[in-house]
């Protein structure tokens, strides 16, 4: 496996001045362009660069065009800093055109404050529940999702069976290197798994479009985070799709790690455009 092919050197940045970095966006991370998912988490990476505060409180990305598998730019500048809390504005362009603007909003690693949770859920041992490859022993995986060790539990529909709720769940792991000790790039694996699943959630609703005569990528999105993940190897992933009308699709999703504890949350908005060329 490839230097590339691992999510922590895929997504380290090259510094060519101050709050301003070089990446590259390889086709190894995209889906029918670079994934929304993966050029979040380049910015979100790069915010943690910037940032003298040491983990992401919650982030709003605007996404303004699809990219190519080019090189790309991003620069970050601070908005707002005080002590218990910095925001910041992470701007990816790629031959003159922006892709993409996040705000990322930062904070200490413990501040004082209410303390309660009502959010905890119990789930199965991931090792209990069966790979993608045995439950889908004869379909084929896209090289995207070959970097995870998938354990789905709402999976994708298979062929004839009806509709059912706009929702996937499931366990996933990121290979070869399950987490990463920079908080910000390992928030990341999050970002990836929300923003691609987000799409994937209306399967479920549509289960004979296969593939879909659409695609639909992100307008924004709006991540919140709970609690850090380098803790956690496996990552509990639920994404829904609860409604999809006139053109527009709305998503939610969180994350929990593998004891139940609830670590990022966000919600989206996508736009339906005809799939090329179909």
């Amino acid at each position: 496996m490839q230097a590339a092919d691992d999510f922590e050197q895929a997504t380290r940045l090259t510094p060519v001045g101050e709050g301003h970095w070089a990446v590259d966006l390889p086709e190894a991370w995209g889906l029918w362009s670079p994934a929304g998912g993966y050029i979040t988490a380049l910015a979100l990476r790069a915010v943690g660069e910037a940032s003298s505060l040491p983990r992401p409180a919650s982030m709003t990305c605007h996404f303004l065009r699809m990219g190519k598998y080019a090189p790309a730019e991003i620069r970050v500048e601070t908005l707002r800093a005080g002590k218990r809390s910095e925001l910041l504005r992470a701007e990816l362009t790629q031959d003159g055109k922006t892709l993409l603007i996040c705000h990322v909003w930062t904070v200490p690693d413990a501040m004082p404050g209410l303390e309660h949770d009502d959010t905890h859920e119990a789930l199965p041992d991931p090792e209990s529940v069966p790979t993608f490859e045995e439950q889908h022993p004869d379909e084929p995986v896209h090289p995207f999702f070959r970097r995870f060790d998938q354990r789905p539990i709402l999976g994708m529909p298979r062929a004839g069976e009806a509709p059912r709720d706009p929702e996937l769940t499931g366990f996933y792991r990121l290979m070869p290197q399950a987490v990463t000790e920079d908080v910000f790039a390992d928030a990341g694996r999050a970002l990836i798994l929300m923003d691609t699943f987000g799409w994937l959630a209306q399967y479920p609703a549509h289960p004979a479009d296969s593939p879909s005569p659409w695609i639909a990528p992100n307008i924004d999105y709006h991540y919140r985070f709970h609690r850090p993940t380098c803790h956690a190897g496996w990552l509990h992933m639920r994404v829904r799709a609860p409604v999809a009308a006139n053109g527009l699709m709305a998503t939610d999703g969180e994350i929990r790690d593998a004891g139940g504890n609830l670590l990022v949350t966000g919600s989206s908005q996508l736009m339906c455009l005809p799939r090329p060329g179909g």
